[in-house]
C-alpha cells in the first residue's frame, strides 16, 4: 500500500507539469482522462473553437472537471497568421510586424494586447502564448517572419515589454517566446530538422537575448523555450562541428542561463514535445529529454495533440521521481511557480450557458475592438484583416 501511495503521489506531481491538447469542440474522454490524472494546463487550437459561447462553456467545463484544482487554459493568440480565434466571431488581429510598423508602435502593441486580453477573459482563457520576441534578422526565416515585431533588438524589446504589461494588466498571462531566439534560423523547428543558432555569446547577448531581458523586466509570467540548438550556450565554439546538438528546451545550460543569468523566476514552458525538431530531429529519447529538462528548471511541457506523447512524458517524470532521477523538491518548486501564475491569472469557471451567452455578447469581435486596432495602426477602419 505504501508503494502505491508513493506512485500515486509521483504521478500527481508529474501530471501538474503537463499541458495537454485534445480534438473537438466539446470536452471528450481524452480531456477527461488527462484532467483526471492531474494535468495542470490545457492548450486550445482552432479545432476546439466553434463560437465564443461554445468556447467559454467548454473552458468552464474543463475548469469544473479539475476543481478544486485550478486548470490553466492557454492558446496561441499572437495575431496575423498565428491566431486561433478569428473573425467573424473574434476581432481580426494584425501581425507583430504590422504593429512594429505603426506610427506609434508602442501604443499599437498596448492596444492589441488589451483587445486580446479582453476577448480571452470573456471566453475563460487565462493565457496567450505571446508575444513573439524573436528578432527577425534572417530574411530567409519563414517560421518567424512577420510574427516578429522587427529586425532590431531594441525595437523588439520595447514592443514586447509594452505588450506584456498591457496584457497582464488586463488579467491574462503572457508568454515570451521562443527563447533563446528563433529569428536568425532557417530551419523550422516544427519540421524534422533541429535549427541551430551559430552565433557567439557576445552576439546573442546584444541581439537575441535583449528582448527576453526586457520581457523579464516587464514581469512576464512565462517564457517558452524553443527546440533550437545553441552551441555557444553549451560552451561549444559555434564555428566548429560538434556532436549530438541539444535543443535549448532540454538543455541544462540554456534553461539555467534563463534562470540564473537572466534571473527569471516565473514559469518556464517548452515548445510542443510533438514538434519534429524534438521528436524526430534531435536523436534523443523523449522521456529522457523531459526528465533532463525538468532537472534543469522547466516547469511545464506542452504536448498539444497526442495522448500517447502526453502520457509518455507524464510517466517519464513520475518514474524519475520514483527512482530518484528527479528530486521531488525540484518538482515541488515547479509546482510553486505554477501556483503563483495560477493565483494571478487563472479564472474560476463561468456560469450556465445562458449566462455565458449574455456575458460574451458584445465583448468579442466587436466593431469597437476593430476600430481601436485600426486607429492604433494608423490605417482605415476595417482594414486589419489584410495586415
Amino acid at each position: 500500500m505504501e508503494d502505491r501511495v508513493m506512485i500515486s503521489e509521483a504521478r500527481k506531481l508529474a501530471a501538474r507539469m503537463i499541458c495537454f491538447g485534445f480534438d473537438g469542440v466539446e470536452v471528450n474522454d481524452h480531456a477527461r482522462r488527462m484532467i483526471g490524472k492531474g494535468c495542470g494546463a490545457c492548450i486550445l487550437f482552432a479545432r476546439n473553437v466553434r463560437d465564443p459561447a461554445q468556447l467559454s462553456s467548454m473552458c468552464g467545463e474543463l475548469k469544473r472537471l479539475a476543481s478544486p484544482r485550478k486548470l490553466l487554459i492557454m492558446i496561441d493568440q499572437e495575431g496575423g497568421r498565428v491566431a486561433r480565434l478569428k473573425p467573424p466571431h473574434f476581432t481580426a488581429l494584425p501581425s507583430a510586424r504590422a504593429v512594429g510598423s505603426a506610427p506609434d508602435a508602442a501604443n499599437a502593441a498596448r492596444v492589441v494586447a488589451e483587445v486580446v486580453a479582453s476577448e480571452l477573459r470573456a471566453v475563460n482563457v487565462d493565457m496567450t502564448l505571446a508575444p513573439v520576441v524573436d528578432v527577425h534578422t534572417n530574411p530567409l526565416n519563414t517560421v518567424i517572419g512577420d510574427r516578429a515585431f522587427a529586425a532590431d533588438a531594441d525595437a523588439v524589446a520595447a514592443l514586447g515589454a509594452a505588450f506584456i504589461r498591457a496584457l497582464q494588466a488586463k488579467g491574462v498571462a503572457a508568454c515570451a517566446k521562443h527563447f533563446p531566439g528563433h529569428g536568425d534560423t532557417v530551419e523550422d523547428s516544427h519540421d524534422d530538422g533541429l535549427p541551430t543558432l551559430t552565433h557567439d555569446m557576445d552576439r546573442l547577448e546584444t541581439v537575441e537575448l535583449k528582448p527576453f531581458r526586457a520581457a523579464i523586466d516587464a514581469a512576464v509570467s512565462s517564457v517558452l523555450v524553443a527546440h533550437v540548438s545553441v552551441p555557444a550556450m553549451e560552451g561549444i565554439d559555434p564555428g566548429k562541428r560538434f556532436p549530438a546538438p541539444v535543443p535549448a528546451s532540454t538543455s541544462r545550460a540554456c534553461v539555467r542561463y534563463l534562470r540564473r543569468t537572466l534571473n527569471f523566476s516565473g514559469v518556464v514552458v517548452t515548445d510542443d514535445l510533438e514538434m519534429g525538431a524534438l521528436s524526430r530531429g534531435s536523436g534523443i529519447d523523449l522521456g529522457a529529454a523531459v526528465v533532463e529538462a525538468a532537472r534543469s528548471g522547466v516547469d511545464m511541457f506542452l504536448a498539444c495533440h497526442d495522448e500517447r506523447i502526453q502520457t509518455e512524458a507524464l510517466e517519464a517524470l513520475a518514474c524519475a521521481l520514483m527512482d530518484g532521477g528527479l528530486k521531488r523538491e525540484t518538482v515541488r518548486l515547479a509546482g510553486a511557480r505554477l501556483d503563483v501564475l495560477d493565483a494571478a491569472f487563472v479564472s474560476a469557471p463561468r456560469g450556465v450557458i445562458e449566462e455565458i451567452q449574455r456575458d460574451v455578447a458584445g465583448l468579442v469581435g466587436t466593431e469597437a475592438n476593430g476600430r481601436r486596432i485600426d486607429e492604433a495602426l494608423g490605417i482605415g477602419i476595417g482594414a486589419t484583416e489584410a495586415v
